[in-house]
């Protein structure tokens, strides 16, 4: 386990702060607290075809809004998504590095994640890189877990990650909303919103940036790893009669950073360097350029029962890195790669509720679909150093292509006896390898007394990379022949409204049997001739107990089954960087003056498996267990201006949640936040 070093005088300062301000908000006088205040429903319109309200939704979600973003002082959708259970976080040092999200103790690239409809996930890798997706124009994040393949398609495998933007329909006037902070680490960032609504149209158009000089991650370097990032939206629609309405998005994100190459250099007589598998004290840099856009035609027919949704969007990314070090042995040693890739995809969906009175008083959605996507993907890489030059420019112009068309159905039933149950079906036919059949299963039984039993099973399947399939270094061989991944996995849960309502408990075991699950064997990828499984629970609680302060909580014990092939044999193991023991923790008080904001919020990691890659091959190293603990204070100057303190990591903890990479020391951060048109 990491050491903690001794705090510095400024973060002593700042523990004091928050415990002082954390004392004062939780010990009000009883003259503050007013009738207690029970929580909203919501909708949820991620976890089936179509929306909604949660009680009768048979799947695992966690919804988190704008106003639980500005509240927590989240600064990143990471930082949002650790508060959220089942979720595990892997960040690459500070803003701007590689970061990963699992969800139960999946692969990354078992994730889906959608932003105002569109995939994000990398076409190269599978995974989604959310370090440097803004906040501020964020309406929404909901987060289904469990296997939703069925309902979304492929890379739904362990769950989805919906994430909406802010949009300008139904505002009675324009709103315009600014935020600027700085702090530590030589930070600054900012943002600007303008969005509102005439006649039949409405939008919302949004830019944001910042700029880090980052904080030396790696012990034996001396360049600090600071990143910059600008990003554009602009959700514009009418609604041009009561029954049809058009809408579109633009979304542009260009983000850059430095990074410590990793030293993999040998010498004469095939030395290797004496900090081989760590990161060198030398320069990186990448850049990388996104290009999103949707258009979304739905009619409403019937008074609405008959729904017909057309849909297309594209998106590219570019992407460029270029490294180098001197190594020991005084060569320098040097890569670079760059990728281009574009994703199409386009889908038509129909959905028809209706009632029968006379047949137990259910209410029934029949939904049916088509879709088709296709992706390309080029790419170029080289290296040089002591055993000279190597070029993989095999595919760095045609590129190579794939298709999937897919077809799918989903049946909804409610009862007034407050049953709801679900079943979705889909076939996806691919032009690369094997084609995939998906399903999902869901069922909510709401009661009286305020508890409600929730529980799904599906089919999930993660399709192979780009990677996987063709290669890209000079030591790892594409392999076409491998098969997606899949799974059946299932949850059961029970939640219990207590107190009138003011206080919400969720309790859900899960697990899943993953088959033909794709790893690195011998310089190339291979699906495992063997099943393997994870499982655990999730326990959550959400408090409004009084009016002035609300209390979010949650627990994930997650037990997850990997292999490795070690002297030639499979070996089961700890799968990577994903804690068997997580916590969250997040409290808002608004103190009696009703202008003045305090949040605490905690984040407990346990100790994790990862990888040393030395000269001799992979070895394990365990990551220490950490506790993070956050801190913001924020005042409202008027009704359009508040002013805020935060701080991040109060209490100094040292961590890692990837091997060699030091997570960020105490930071604080000040900033303002503007709102004009109420």
């Amino acid at each position: 386990m990491l050491s903690s070093s001794r705090p510095s005088a400024f973060q002593r300062g700042l523990r004091s702060g928050v415990l002082a301000a954390g004392a004062m908000a939780f010990t009000l006088p009883a003259a503050a607290q007013q009738r207690p205040a029970e929580l909203p429903e919501i909708t949820v319109f991620g976890a089936s075809n179509v929306p909604l309200e949660a009680p009768r939704v048979g799947a695992s979600v966690s919804v988190v809004t704008a106003e639980d973003i500005a509240n927590q002082g989240a600064a990143s959708v990471p930082d949002v998504l650790r508060l959220v259970p089942g979720i595990a976080i892997s960040q690459s040092g500070g803003r701007g590095g590689l970061t990963q999200t699992r969800v139960r103790g999946a692969e990354a690239n078992q994730v889906l994640v959608v932003v105002d409809g569109i995939p994000v996930n990398d076409v190269n890798s599978g995974d989604a890189d959310l370090a440097n997706v803004p906040v501020d124009s964020i309406a929404r994040i909901e987060v289904i877990r469990g296997p939703q393949s069925g309902i979304w398609g492929p890379n739904a495998q362990a769950g989805v990650i919906l994430i909406t933007t802010k949009s300008g329909r139904g505002l009675a006037k324009p709103e315009v909303t600014a935020r600027v902070e700085g702090g530590s680490f030589g930070t600054i960032q900012g943002s600007a919103m303008v969005r509102g609504a005439q006649g039949p149209f409405y939008g919302a158009l949004s830019i944001s940036g910042l700029r880090s000089g980052g904080f030396v991650v790696a012990p034996g370097t001396t360049r600090p790893n600071g990143s910059d990032m600008g990003a554009f939206t602009a959700r514009i629609g009418a609604d041009f009669t009561d029954w049809l309405n058009v809408e579109g998005v633009v979304r542009m994100v260009s983000r850059g950073g430095f990074y410590n190459p990793s030293n993999t250099a040998f010498g004469p007589g095939f030395a290797t360097d004496p900090r081989y598998g760590f990161l060198a004290d030398g320069t990186g840099r990448n850049t990388a350029n996104d290009l999103q856009g949707r258009i979304v035609a739905t009619a409403k027919l019937l008074d609405g029962a008959w729904t017909h949704r057309f849909s297309a969007d594209a998106s590219q990314q570019s992407t460029n890195a270029r490294d180098s070090y001197a190594s020991a042995f005084g060569f320098l040693e040097s890569q670079g790669f760059w990728s281009r890739t574009q994703r199409t995809r386009a889908d038509y969906r129909t959905a028809y509720t209706f009632q029968t009175p006379g047949l137990l008083g259910a209410r029934h959605t029949l939904v049916g679909g088509a879709d088709i996507s296709r992706e390309h993907f080029r790419y170029y890489y080289e290296s040089d150093g002591f055993f000279g030059p190597f070029v993989n420019d095999s595919y760095a112009t045609a590129g190579r292509a794939r298709e999937r068309k897919g077809l799918y159905g989903e049946y909804l039933v409610s009862l007034p006896t407050g049953l709801s149950v679900s079943a979705a079906l889909r076939q996806d036919w691919n032009s690369s390898f094997r084609n995939a059949l998906t399903w999902r299963l869901t069922a909510a039984q709401t009661f009286s007394t305020g508890t409600r039993l929730h529980g799904s099973v599906g089919k999930g399947v993660t399709n192979p990379t780009f990677f996987e399939l063709y290669g890209f270094f000079a030591n790892f061989a594409g392999n076409p022949t491998l098969r997606p991944e899949h799974s059946i996995g299932w949850d059961a849960g029970i939640e219990q409204r207590w107190m009138g309502g003011r206080l919400i408990t969720d309790l859900t075991y899960f697990r899943a049997s993953v088959r033909d699950a794709i790893v690195q064997s011998a310089g190339t990828a291979i699906n495992l001739p063997f099943e393997t499984s994870r499982q655990g629970i999730e326990a959550s609680v959400t408090a409004r107990p009084t009016d002035w302060l609300s209390i979010t909580g949650s627990y994930t014990y997650t037990d997850t089954r990997s292999a490795e092939r070690v002297g030639g044999v499979f070996v089961a193991k700890e799968a990577l960087r994903r804690p068997r023991h997580a916590a969250s923790l997040s409290a808002v008080a608004t103190l009696p003056d009703d202008k003045t904001k305090v949040t605490l919020t905690l984040a407990h990691n346990g100790s994790m498996r990862d990888t040393f890659f030395g000269p001799l091959g992979a070895s394990d190293v365990r990551l220490g267990a950490y506790t993070l603990i956050g801190a913001q204070i924020s005042h409202d100057l008027t009704r359009a201006a508040t002013v805020y303190v935060r701080g991040e990591n109060v209490f100094g903890q040292r961590y890692q949640e990837v091997f060699g990479y030091q997570g960020s020391s105490a930071a604080i951060y000040a900033g303002m936040r503007v709102r004009l048109g109420e």
